[in-house]
Formats: C-alpha cells, structure tokens, sequence
C-alpha cells in the first residue's frame, strides 16, 4: 500500500535485473578456435554489471508485508455463524537486521480489530441480504466469537511467515509513518541504513518493491508475484513536513503497494522508504528518511548490521563474475545451507553447476 495525497493509498515499484551466463567451451574442445573465442568473448559480455551485482545483493532482503482480517460472528435470530478470513492489502519492507527485524509503514501495519469488523460487516451486508435479513435491523443482535487482524510477511522465495509488530508509529499528518516489526527468523539478509542526512538534490536513487498491479492482474504467472521489481530516478527535493518530520521526494516511479519499500542510493543503502504521492500519478513519491527508521531501531535497541550471508552471498556472486565457479558453488551452497530462504541463490547454483560441467 501506499499513502496518496488525498487518501493516502500505497505504493509499489517495477523492473527486474535478470542475468545468465552462456557456458565457455572447454579447453580441449574440437570447437575451432574462432568459434570457441566467440563464445567466450559472448560470456564475458553477459557478466553481472555492477547495476545487476546491486539488484542481486538487494532481492532477497525485499519482503511483501501483507495484512488481513479473521472474523467471525453469530447471530441467535438464524442461528447462523458468519466468518470472513480474507488477506486484504500489502505493502513492502526490508530485513533491516539478520534476526528477522524488518523495516515497513506504519499505514501499512496499522490495522484494529474494529477495522476488521466494519470491513466484516461490508461483507455481511451482501450475506444477511441474500439470507433474507438486514444488517442494521440485526446489527445489535450480532456475537462476536473472533475478531483480529492477520500479519503476514511473504518472501521472495514464496514463504510465509506470521509478524508482529514490534514499535509503530502513525500515518501521514499524524506522526511518523514507520513501523518495525519481526518474523522468527535468522541470517536473513540485511540491507544497511545510509545517514540521510547527507544525501543531495538530483543523487540517483533505487526503488524497490511489490507493485499492487501485478498482484490483482491475472495476466502475470506466480513468479512474477515474488519477483522485487526496481525503478531508478533522482531525488527531486528534501522536504519537511508541518510536524518537523523530513521526508525526500524522489522521482523514481512508485505504485500502490510500494509503500514501507526502500528507496537505495547508488551503493545499494537505504536513504529511506516509499510512504506517499499524489493522488492521481506515480510521477514522484516521498520518501519517510533512513534516520528517521534509525531513530526506531535505537528506541529498541535493534542494530542495523549486515551479518554472514550478505559477506558470503557477495563473495560468491564476486566468485561467479570472475568465472571461478567451482568456488563460487561452494559459497552459494553455503548460503543455502545457512539461509534456506534465500531467493536467487538457487539459480547461481544451478548455472555454476552447469557451466562447470560443461568445462
């Protein structure tokens, strides 16, 4: 989700950085010359550049955060019980520590068990009719047997897994729209904070996130519902708002459902996060500022540290580039071995393993 100007929905953002390497023939080949030098010089041309070594090191530390509701309520005139367990938004976030902590919106956790009701009973309406009932006739009639909110965070490699929200604070007008929140977990990849106060008018700027589109078309395979999407811009403005709150305006296209994702600078670190727009168009965002996410973590004493699967995972991909791939192998089964969930190392292992065999 992501705030707009006027009702402040949320945002999202697109494009993928997707890289393979071609085989090189081996040595002893009957391959001519010519032809084998060709198919070398066409891998090295395909080397991860080092936009795509930042989109690799960035995919898997970008996460879905997605809320719902569960309720449930009898009514004693038809003895009937209605139920509605339904997810109903999503946002986007980031491992900002290795023991599961993640970074999102406020307006984007932010939900109550009576938001859960008056959306339940938006949906009881169209059940009680069909029932041949009224919902204000019975209204207070209704029991309540559950009612709460579901926190749920999906990984890039498909997992999900249940939150909770450790520190929040509000939405846009209100506060400041920031919420840290943890999943059982650990070596979750992590990305680290940049000191936003140091960054300029027209630094090139990232967006990462979970564009909402994708998500309700039906056009796009499962795949691309786990897959980061990226966009790229400048940043257009340091603002600040009436409560003394700084945020950044970007110029990196966002979409609902980005919100709580980080906006990176050209080293890959968090200047802050996607929060709100304007109403009718993606053509800026504003950006709640990695300081002010930092102030949330040192209020918990959570570290923002990058631990042993972003050193390892790095190395390997470092290893992959340079055609060392038997020790790049080594370094990517460790990451799997140590980070089951990580979501691209699987296809490194695979060309490494390819490609060797093909030596």
């Amino acid at each position: 989700m992501l705030h707009q100007l006027k009702k402040l929905p949320a945002l999202l953002l697109s494009s993928a950085l997707l890289t393979t390497l071609t085989p090189i023939a081996p040595a002893n080949s009957q391959v001519p010359t010519s032809a084998r030098q060709l198919h070398i010089n066409s891998t090295q041309s395909q080397k991860l550049s080092a936009s795509n070594l930042l989109a690799e090191n960035t995919k898997s530390s970008v996460v879905r955060v997605v809320i719902g509701c569960n309720v449930k309520a009898y009514l004693p005139k038809n003895g009937k019980i209605y139920n509605l367990k339904k997810m109903i938004g999503h946002g986007s976030g980031f491992f900002v520590n290795s023991n599961g902590y993640i970074v999102t919106n406020a307006h984007v956790t932010n939900l109550t068990t009576e938001e859960c009701q008056e959306y339940f009973l938006q949906e009881l309406a169209i059940k009680l009719k069909d029932d041949g009932e009224d919902l204000d006739a019975v209204l207070q009639q209704l029991k309540w047997i559950e009612a709460k909110p579901i926190y749920q965070v999906k990984l890039p490699n498909g997992e999900s897994l249940p939150f909770q929200i450790l520190k929040s604070g509000a939405v846009i007008g209100e506060g400041k729209d920031v919420s840290i929140i943890k999943i059982n977990m650990r070596n979750a990849p992590v990305l680290k904070l940049a000191d936003s106060s140091k960054v300029q008018v027209l630094d090139k700027v990232i967006a990462v996130g979970y564009p909402g589109l994708i998500e309700t078309s039906n056009i796009f395979d499962k795949k691309s519902l786990l897959e980061a999407t990226f966009t790229s811009g400048e940043i257009s403005a340091l603002k600040t708002l009436k409560d003394n709150i700084p945020v950044i305006q970007v110029s990196a296209p966002a979409a609902p459902g980005n919100s709580g994702g980080p906006v990176l600078n050209e080293q890959g670190e968090v200047i802050g996060i996607v929060t709100f727009g304007p109403h009718e168009s993606n053509s800026y965002v504003f950006v709640f500022t990695s300081n002010t996410i930092q102030e949330f973590l040192t209020s918990l004493g959570v570290t923002n540290e990058q631990g042993l699967i972003n050193q390892k995972y790095n190395e390997g991909l470092q290893l992959y580039n340079q055609g060392q791939y038997a020790r790049a192998l080594q370094i990517f089964q460790l990451v799997k071995r140590l980070f089951p969930y990580h979501s691209e190392v699987d296809k490194f292992i695979q060309q490494s393993i390819q490609i060797i065999s093909s030596l």
